[in-house]
């Protein structure tokens, strides 16, 4: 009898994912698993007649799935599934940790990993004058992804400018990091890491590849794998990306979590199969009925 999976997106970035999800359904198929590939609009979820439900299309779930990949960021949702006594990866407390840079810094900190001095705040408290870090310094929105809302101020006029597009929304506050341009993403998978990309950019403090960096295959020394199982042992992760920055020196950095990651450097990398690696590894923790967390 075949293993039944949601393999869910929310649809903006389904359409920007479109391969990468005809990738996990082929590689499911071959695995003999039952993947389905859902939105999350097609979901509905809270509580029906004292008991927590879910609906599937308006209707209520005739047969729960056995895992979820989640690839839309809902914590929430996650969290849910969970309590119905269905796997989600990632679990619900790492998106709720990850997805939340501050969170993340303070989770992490006092942990032995190296990170930039970090404040958390808001863009409205910043009018104050009350600044924790001389200029210049960045601004983070605390839920950004992929190098969004990501700013360098320079000085007071520039953080005025900053301040009116981020509006009361929560930030962090950061030093510029000792070699701005260039980052490394670490690519975890359980407690295993597979594979790291080192990413750059010469024209950029941001090292982004999808904002014009480029990419390469990096080995990771002996005190940076001490460092990212550090990490790891923090956590319960499915599939993420851990994120570096790097000092004057080139000692790593940590930057944040990727929960729903990206896989198009580590494919342009190397010849490593994450999607099959991980459908494996799903199927290995639903075999050996290991504590979702």
């Amino acid at each position: 009898m075949k293993t039944k999976g949601w393999l869910i997106y929310e649809a903006e970035h389904a359409k920007k994912n479109r391969a990468f999800i005809e990738w996990f359904l082929d590689e499911a198929r071959e695995l003999g698993i039952e993947l389905d590939f859902i939105l999350q609009t097609s979901i509905s979820f809270g509580v029906r007649n004292n008991e927590l439900a879910i609906l599937l299309d308006g209707a209520q779930l005739m047969e729960a799935p056995e895992f979820v990949i989640m690839r839309n960021i809902d914590p929430l949702f996650n969290e849910q599934l969970e309590r119905q006594g269905i796997p989600c990866f990632n679990s619900h407390l790492v998106s709720v940790i990850c997805n939340d840079k501050a969170k993340t810094h303070q989770y992490l900190a006092g942990q032995g990993v190296p990170m930039l001095d970090t404040f958390f705040i808001t863009a409205d408290e910043l009018l104050t004058g009350n600044l924790p870090l001389p200029f210049p310094f960045v601004i983070k929105s605390r839920t950004g992804r992929g190098g969004g809302d990501v700013f360098m101020v320079e000085d007071s006029d520039q953080l005025q400018a900053v301040l009116a597009e981020l509006s009361a929304r929560s930030i962090i506050l950061q030093p510029l990091a000792g070699s701005p341009g260039k980052d490394l993403r670490v690519y975890v998978l359980g407690t295993e890491i597979v594979g790291a990309v080192l990413r750059s950019n010469q024209t950029s403090f941001k090292a982004n590849f999808t904002l014009g960096g480029q990419a390469e295959a990096y080995i990771l020394n002996e005190w940076e794998l001490t460092v990212v199982n550090k990490i790891i042992q923090q956590f319960d992760f499915g599939l993420v990306g851990i994120d570096f920055l790097f000092d004057e020196n080139g000692c790593l950095l940590f930057n944040e979590i990727e929960d729903v990651v990206g896989c198009r450097t580590l494919c342009l990398t190397s010849d490593i199969n994450i999607v099959k690696r991980y459908l494996e590894f799903i199927l290995q923790k639903l075999a050996t009925g290991e504590t979702f967390t």
